[in-house]
């Protein structure tokens, strides 16, 4: 278990980190003009130097990924129903994400804040109906087989 939550943990942060490069390149497309623009100027206008700045950026995205991680664990709370399950995993992602991003790279507008939530909510509620309908389709395979006495099992 050890070992597990120790893979978990760096898997996370490391990709956390790949994730927040990903994104902080796409952004420098967008507002570099030809050069690359490792944090945006907000976020360095808060650090006495762009090294800091970009050391910070990289830990914040990092604690992105281990906050996923980590959280992806209250999935395995099996006696907790789904419902639960999603909005603690909810609560706990969106504490952790929305002030990082915000802070990183959303220029502090309100229709920037709404439309950050907005995403946020939308993205979790798209991969929460899809998770429910993965599910609704494995409990009526599994009570399938239970049903034929465990024959005709095709996975």
């Amino acid at each position: 278990m050890r070992k597990e939550l120790f893979t978990r943990v760096i898997g996370g942060f490391v990709i956390g980190v790949a994730l927040g490069q990903i994104v902080q390149f796409f952004i420098s497309m967008g507002i570099g003009q030809g050069d690359y623009v490792w944090v945006v100027p907000e976020f360095r206008a808060i650090f006495t130097n762009e090294g800091t700045a970009i050391i910070t950026q990289v830990l914040l995205t990092g604690v992105i990924g281990l906050t996923f991680a980590l959280a992806a664990l209250i999935f395995e709370m099996a006696r907790w129903g789904m419902l639960k399950q999603y909005i603690i995993h909810f609560f706990v992602t969106a504490i952790i994400w929305i002030p990082i991003v915000t802070l990183l790279w959303m220029p502090k507008t309100m229709a920037n804040v709404i439309s950050l939530l907005a995403s946020f909510l939308g993205t979790y509620i798209i991969t929460w109906v899809l998770q429910y309908k993965f599910s609704q389709r494995d409990i009526e395979k599994i009570n399938a087989v239970l049903s034929n006495g465990g024959e005709d099992y095709d996975d």
